[in-house]
């Protein structure tokens, strides 16, 4: 998960220590689909975010119309991945 957050936020500081801790882990195969899923997803969300498409569902579960997701989380729709750790 510590890549995951440091590939998606802050790439640059992404050194040995992190490519040793996952090759401890994972093979090179591993490591290159784990990081093109990242590739995937990061740019999936960013092309969608400059469309403002909102989530397909409320924060308590269920499916709305995009004005009411727009009412629902605002201008700038953010990421629920907080509240779907808790």
């Amino acid at each position: 998960m510590r890549y995951v957050e440091i590939v998606s936020t802050d790439v640059d500081s992404f050194g040995d220590e992190e490519w040793d801790d996952l090759r401890a882990h994972l093979s090179e195969d591993e490591i290159a689909e784990l990081g093109m899923f990242l590739v995937g997803n990061l740019g999936f969300h960013t092309f969608f975010g400059s469309l403002k498409f909102f989530p397909m569902f409320s924060p308590d579960g269920r499916l709305v119309s995009q004005e009411e997701s727009a009412a629902l989380y605002g201008d700038r729709p953010e990421s629920l991945q907080g509240e779907a750790a808790e």
